[in-house]
């Protein structure tokens, strides 16, 4: 398992190591322990940019997934894809919800992960799998 980590903030939200941790132990936990991806920690003016140029939503969102595997489902692709996660916008969130910035950051690097992988929340049904099972993994955490 490759995890590359880029801090294009100022913030200590969470070290490398810890980032890394974490991705390694979801993706065994789902059976994709060789999988390569990168994570990229922004600021709120990136993150807006971001969303407005791939989803048309010119606002601040707390975390964009970009998958490697849109359109292709080859057995050898090891690469997932990008995770990019807002800081600022995670430890609002954090604060709003009465949780560390810590635990939001690694829900938010759980649902990143998930989107990589396939899942979905568009639909109830979808939204429902989805959000049981992330938060069934920070709870194993």
């Amino acid at each position: 398992m490759e995890c590359l980590v880029y801090n294009h903030t100022a913030s200590g939200i969470m070290t490398k190591t810890r980032i890394r941790k974490i991705v390694k132990e979801v993706l065994c936990k789902l059976g994709k322990c060789g999988c390569e991806l990168s994570v990229s920690l922004v600021g709120d003016k990136r993150m807006k940019k971001l969303n407005l140029i791939y989803l048309g939503k010119n606002k601040v969102t707390d975390v964009l997934s970009f998958s490697a595997l849109e359109g292709y489902m080859g057995p050898s692709s090891r690469e997932l894809g990008d995770i990019v996660i807002c800081v600022p916008q995670v430890r609002r969130q954090a604060k709003r919800n009465g949780v560390e910035a810590t635990k939001e950051f690694s829900l938010m690097l759980i649902h990143g992960l998930l989107h990589l992988l396939g899942f979905d929340h568009a639909e109830l049904k979808e939204a429902k799998k989805m959000f049981s099972l992330q938060e069934k993994i920070l709870h194993s955490l």
